[in-house]
């Protein structure tokens, strides 16, 4: 119990320490039960080691390479909080997985829309602050079997598409790779919501793919920031 749930939440927020299974792969509450989506979690070390090489190669300008670093050093943030949900198993770990992805969104739509669109703050503020509600908003209101907890997703997907339709009009360079970031997205979280449904036909599940795919997908978004930003 320690090491699944420290003595600070246990004292202060027992509910925080609840097992959740969410995914086909676990079978129990031990911390190999899901030894694959654990695993398979590395990807995410190596999309930010091969980002941060790309940001060396091509540096980015000034005003965005703060911001650059940061999404660089957030995929391995996110990569380890998904390791942490897949081997502990409860509500807190789950935030753990859930609140960095959350946050890279936030500040990669605010950066995309400083490179490319020259927003102005208020525009920024309200971007993110309506995705920010919409992703929270959905993660508490949005019936658990619906797309088995993947609801929070589908306002990142509608920004991404938003986004990529409306960069190709400034730079199409930009815009048909943000395009293939999209269909990474769409092909991730198609992953990510069949694995319950075809758990009886393939046991092990296929939540590991939403890991490797959503891998690629940052660093590929990131890819367009450090290759295509400073026009």
């Amino acid at each position: 119990m320690p090491i699944a749930c420290p003595e600070f939440i246990v004292t202060h927020y027992p509910e925080l320490c609840r097992s959740i299974d969410h995914y086909c792969e676990r079978i129990g509450p031990a911390l190999d039960s899901e030894p694959v989506n654990a695993i398979s979690n590395a990807a995410f070390l190596v999309a930010s080691a091969a980002a941060w090489r790309l940001s060396s190669r091509h540096a980015p300008s000034r005003a965005a390479g703060g911001l650059i670093q940061v999404l660089i050093a957030m995929i391995a943030v996110i990569g380890l909080g998904s390791f942490l949900f897949h081997t502990l198993g409860n509500r807190w770990a789950e935030w753990a997985d859930v609140l960095p992805i959350l946050l890279f969104i936030l500040l990669y739509v605010w950066l995309v829309l400083a490179l490319f669109f020259t927003s102005p703050l208020w525009l920024k503020l309200a971007a993110v602050s309506l995705l920010a509600a919409a992703t929270l908003g959905l993660e508490a209101f949005a019936p658990a079997a619906f797309l088995w907890g993947g609801a929070l997703y589908l306002p990142a997907a509608l920004t991404i598409i938003a986004l990529s339709i409306a960069i190709r009009k400034i730079d199409k360079a930009a815009g048909r790779a943000l395009a293939a970031a999209t269909a990474v997205f769409l092909l991730s979280f198609t992953a990510r919501t069949l694995d319950m449904p075809l758990c009886n036909i393939w046991p092990q599940g296929t939540h590991f793919l939403w890991h490797l795919l959503n891998a690629a997908l940052l660093y590929l978004l990131v890819r367009v920031a450090i290759l295509h930003g400073h026009k």
